[in-house]
C-alpha cells in the first residue's frame, strides 16, 4: 500500500484545520469589516431589526445597519449612530 495519499490527505485536512482555526480567530468581531450573525433590536424602543433590509443611505448599504421606525439609526451589531 502506498503512503504518498494518505499522508497527502492528512497533510491537506491539517493544514485546512489550522487554516480555519486562525481565520476564525482573528476574523473582526467589531467595526466596519466585521460580521455580525445575531440577530439584534433597537437601543432606545427595543424593535428588532429586519432581517432583510432597505439601506437607507450610502452607508448603510455599504457597511450594513438600519433605521429604525423611531428614527434611531443603527449599524449592523445594533448600536446608535449619531447625526452626522
Amino acid at each position: 500500500m502506498r503512503l504518498e495519499p494518505i499522508i497527502g490527505i492528512l497533510f491537506a485536512a491539517v493544514t485546512g484545520w489550522a487554516a480555519a482555526r486562525l481565520v476564525r480567530r482573528f476574523w473582526p468581531k467589531s467595526g466596519k469589516w466585521g460580521i455580525n450573525p445575531q440577530p439584534v433590536a433597537c437601543p432606545t424602543c427595543g424593535t428588532p431589526a429586519p432581517r432583510f433590509r432597505k439601506p437607507a443611505n450610502r452607508r448603510q448599504m455599504l457597511w450594513g445597519g438600519w433605521s429604525c421606525p423611531c428614527g434611531t439609526e443603527c449599524d449592523k451589531y445594533g448600536h446608535p449612530i449619531p447625526p452626522p
